[in-house]
């Protein structure tokens, strides 16, 4: 109980903690003399509504366990993500006398899935969003124009005599063109329009909600 890695919190039936290990003060920062007595409504982030905390007791009620994601509240206010399994303990009438909570806080686990997520979805060099993104982005607006009746527009382009850039400044002049090119096309898009470099020298826009073939030309100039 106090060697695992893992945070434990066991609560009587009025979901009153009665007992900590040492990893829940390492991962939350409460000390066991201040969660005692508490419940453990004392670590929410708020990031859950109602609904979800009504579906994870039903789920207690009804087949005496529930696991899954939740965000919690550190004692120092940082919000952080855990893995959280809440089982229920019986007596030999079958009444809950205590809850067992185990979780393990997943931040690292996160931020490893979010970096790759964004080196699959963008463009090392720039930043941008890369193809698969941009064709990602472009299917959706292409059914949200659908839906509402909107137009679109694409932008192709790339730039010339770049390779005169590479062979006579070297490479990492061209890189620095092209980081530049992406931040002042960036700077030219409103939010919702997505800028990507589809690769090499060779960029694409996508403008969102067109009202005529002018607009997209005005953007092009």
């Amino acid at each position: 109980f106090q060697s695992t890695m893992e945070g434990v919190v066991i609560t009587n039936a009025s979901e009153r903690i009665t007992m900590v290990n040492q990893a829940f003060t390492t991962i939350t920062g409460y000390e066991e003399a201040e969660a005692l007595g508490q419940t453990p409504r004392m670590l929410k982030s708020g990031r859950q509504d109602a609904h979800f905390y009504t579906v994870m007791w039903a789920s207690i009620q009804t087949t005496g366990h529930w696991q899954g994601e939740v965000w919690n509240q550190r004692k120092n206010g940082e919000v952080y993500p855990e893995w959280l399994t809440i089982s229920a303990m019986e007596d030999e009438q079958g009444r809950v006398t205590h809850y067992v909570s185990v979780f393990s806080d997943i931040s690292s686990l996160k931020q490893s899935q979010e970096k790759l997520s964004f080196l699959a979805h963008h463009d090392l060099l720039t930043g941008l969003p890369n193809r698969l993104l941009f064709n990602i982005r472009l299917e959706h607006s292409i059914e949200r124009a659908r839906r509402y009746q909107k137009s679109l527009a694409v932008l192709f382009f790339d730039l010339d005599h770049f390779k005169d850039v590479n062979d006579t400044l070297g490479h990492a002049a061209g890189d620095e063109l092209l980081r530049w090119m992406a931040q002042q096309l960036t700077a030219l898009t409103r939010a919702e329009d997505t800028v990507a470099r589809m690769g090499g020298d060779e960029f694409t826009m996508l403008i969102e909600a067109v009202e005529e073939p002018g607009d997209a030309a005005t953007v092009a100039g």
